[in-house]
C-alpha cells in the first residue's frame, strides 16, 4: 500500500505539467548582435548634429521647391535613390518629406508607421534569393534601430529568405536610407532585406506572398534604387550626343512602366533598353506587391528626378540650387559618367480627391515649365541642331499624362501680353498639350508677330491647367476669380454666331468686376459690349496657374 506521503508526492507530480501548460511561456531573448554603420564620411556626414541639420536642410528645400500634397497617412511605399547625400540627398528628401506631419507646429515626425521594410540590391555579393539580416540592431549616427525579429522569423520560413551575412557587411543601399527614416518617422523597427538574383518571375510573386504576411496598415515599404548609370565606369555608353536627354528618356520609360504597376512591363523595358538600374530586383518585388494589391489600391506620384551630372552646376559647398536640376542642356563633354536619381511615392489616397492644383507635384509643375521653355528654344534653333521632340519631354509620370485642357501665356517682363493660346478640352496628355500650345502662343497667335530668339529670354511663361467646362444657367452664376468664362452668342436655329473665352485670372489681373468682364468678353467675340445681355450661353471652368 502506498503511504500517505507517497500519495501526496504523486498527486503533486500530476499537477505540475498541468500548471506548466497553463502558464504563459516566457519568450527566449536572442543575443543582441549590433551592425555598426560602416559608410565613410564621403557618403554622408558622420557627426550627429551636423547630419541632422543637413537632412533638415534637404527636407526644407524639398517642401518649398518640390511640394507634394498627399496625406502621409495614405503613403504605402517609396522608391528613393541611394547615392551619397551630396548627390542624391535632395531627391531622396523629396520623397521622405511626404511622410512628415503637415499640420503639426512642433512635432513633424510620422507616428503612424511602426515597421519599415527596406528592399535593397546587392552591389558587391552575388547570391540567390533574399538575404535576411544577421544582426538585431543597426547602430547609426542618429541612434540605434531595432530589427523586427518577429517579422524576420516569419520571413525565414520561406526557402527564398536566408540568413546570409556577407551582403549586409558591405552594402550601402540600406544604410544610406536610415538617417532620412530616423528624421521623418517617430518610432519604428526595420526589416532590412537585400535582394539577390531571382531566377524567374514566379519567385518575385513568392517573395511578395511571404512579405504579405508581415505587412499591416502601419508598414512602409522603401525600395532603395538608383536609375540609369551611363558612362565608361558602368560599361554603358549607347549615347554620344545629347547624352542627358537620351538618359532621361530611358529613365522616363522605366518610370512609366513602374507607374503601370506591371512587373512584366517593367522587366520588358529594362531588358529591351538594357537600362542600368541597379535596384531593378527590389523594384520588381515592389511591383509584385502592387499587382497583388498587398499595399492597397495605390497610385504613384513623381516627387523628383535629376542626375549626378546636374550636381556641379547646382551645388556650391553645402548649398544647392534646385533650378539647374531640371535643365538637361548639359554639355556632353561634361557628362563622362552619370547616375540618375528618381523618387516615387505610392499612395492609396486617390488623386481625384485632391484639389486640381494638388494633383501635380511641385516637381511636375516645374518640369512642365522647363519643358515649355525648352520646346520654344528648340523650335528657334537651326533645323540640324534641333533635338528630337520625344527627348525634350520631362519624365512621363501619371500627373502629366492626365488629359486636360491647358493654355500657355507669354508675357514680357513689364507684364505686356506677347501670346496666349490654349485648348479648353484636349485629347492629348497634359505635357503634349503644353508643348503644342507653347509653340502656338509663340508663333501662331494672330494678334502678334512670331517670337524671336532674341526676345525669348525676356519672356515669362504661364501655364493654366483647366477643368472641364460646365454650363451655367445665367451670368449670375459666374464667380470672378474662381471661374474661367466661355461666352457663346446664339443666333437663329441655335446657330453659333461667335464665342470668346477668358481664363480665371484675366478679370483679377485687370481689376474688372463681372459686368466689365462680360463687356470685354463680348467685344473679344466680335460684338458690341452689351451683347452678353441677350441670346448668350455661358460655360465656366476652373483652373490653376503654373508660373515662372
Amino acid at each position: 500500500m502506498l503511504t500517505n506521503a507517497l500519495k501526496m508526492i504523486l498527486f503533486i507530480a500530476m499537477l505540475l505539467p498541468t500548471a506548466a501548460c497553463g502558464k504563459k511561456q516566457k519568450k527566449i531573448e536572442k543575443p543582441e548582435i549590433v551592425h555598426t554603420s560602416q559608410l565613410p564620411a564621403g557618403w554622408y556626414t558622420q557627426e550627429k548634429q551636423q547630419l541632422s541639420q543637413e537632412i533638415d536642410h534637404y527636407l526644407g528645400i524639398a517642401k518649398t521647391a518640390f511640394e507634394v500634397a498627399i496625406d502621409p497617412a495614405f503613403i504605402k511605399a517609396l522608391i528613393v535613390p541611394h547615392a551619397g547625400h551630396y548627390y542624391s540627398g535632395l531627391c531622396a528628401a523629396s520623397a521622405y518629406q511626404t511622410l512628415q506631419n503637415k499640420n503639426a507646429t512642433n512635432e513633424r515626425k510620422n507616428h503612424d508607421i511602426k515597421r519599415v521594410i527596406i528592399l535593397a540590391p546587392s552591389h558587391t555579393v552575388f547570391f540567390n534569393g533574399v538575404s535576411l539580416p544577421y544582426y538585431t540592431t543597426y547602430q547609426t549616427v542618429l541612434g540605434d534601430l531595432k530589427v523586427d525579429d518577429d517579422a524576420i522569423t516569419v520571413l525565414s520560413k520561406s526557402d527564398l529568405f536566408k540568413k546570409f551575412p556577407d551582403p549586409h557587411l558591405t552594402e550601402h543601399a540600406i544604410e544610406i536610407q536610415l538617417p532620412f527614416l530616423q528624421k521623418t518617422i517617430a518610432d519604428f523597427t526595420i526589416v532590412p532585406l537585400i535582394i539577390g538574383h531571382i531566377k524567374n518571375m514566379a519567385e518575385y510573386y513568392t517573395i511578395a506572398e511571404q512579405l504579405k504576411k508581415i505587412i499591416t496598415d502601419q508598414t512602409l515599404v522603401v525600395v532603395s534604387s538608383d536609375f540609369v548609370h551611363h558612362g565608361k565606369n558602368y560599361d554603358f555608353t549607347p549615347f554620344n550626343k545629347n547624352i542627358l536627354y537620351h538618359v532621361r528618356y530611358l529613365d522616363s520609360l522605366a518610370v512609366q512602366a513602374i507607374a503601370t504597376q506591371s512587373l512584366l512591363l517593367f522587366d520588358k523595358v529594362v531588358t529591351e533598353t538594357k537600362a542600368t538600374i541597379c535596384g531593378r530586383e527590389p523594384i520588381k518585388v515592389l511591383l509584385a506587391l502592387l499587382e497583388q494589391q498587398t499595399l492597397g489600391d495605390c497610385q504613384s506620384q513623381l516627387a523628383c528626378y535629376y542626375t549626378s551630372a546636374h550636381i556641379p552646376q547646382a551645388r556650391f559647398n553645402n548649398l544647392i540650387n534646385w533650378k539647374p536640376l531640371l535643365d538637361n542642356d548639359v554639355a556632353d563633354e561634361k557628362v563622362q559618367n552619370s547616375v540618375s536619381y528618381v523618387s516615387l511615392i505610392f499612395t492609396t489616397q486617390q488623386l481625384t480627391s485632391l484639389k486640381k492644383e494638388d494633383r501635380l507635384t511641385g516637381y511636375e509643375k516645374k518640369g512642365l515649365l522647363t519643358f515649355a521653355r525648352s520646346t520654344l528654344e528648340n523650335s528657334l534653333k537651326n533645323h540640324n541642331d534641333q533635338i528630337q521632340e520625344h527627348l525634350l519631354a520631362p519624365i512621363i509620370s501619371p500627373g502629366i499624362e492626365q488629359k486636360t485642357g491647358a493654355f500657355v501665356t507669354l508675357n514680357t517682363k513689364t507684364g505686356r501680353l506677347r501670346g496666349c493660346i490654349g485648348r479648353i478640352l484636349s485629347p492629348d496628355p497634359l505635357y503634349k498639350t503644353v508643348s503644342s500650345m507653347s509653340k502656338a502662343a509663340a508663333f501662331n497667335d494672330s494678334r502678334f508677330s512670331p517670337v524671336t530668339r532674341d526676345e525669348l529670354d525676356g519672356l515669362g511663361i504661364d501655364i493654366s491647367v483647366l477643368s472641364k467646362p460646365e454650363k451655367v444657367a445665367s451670368a449670375d452664376d459666374i464667380t470672378i476669380g474662381k471661374h474661367g468664362i466661355i461666352l457663346t452668342k446664339i443666333g437663329l436655329n441655335n446657330h453659333t454666331l461667335g464665342s470668346a473665352v477668358f481664363l480665371p485670372q484675366v478679370p483679377v489681373e485687370n481689376g474688372w468686376n463681372l459686368k466689365t468682364t462680360l463687356e470685354h468678353l463680348s467685344e473679344k467675340a466680335g460684338f458690341d459690349k452689351d451683347a452678353w445681355k441677350s441670346d448668350c450661353s455661358f460655360e465656366v471652368f476652373e483652373g490653376f496657374e503654373i508660373k515662372e
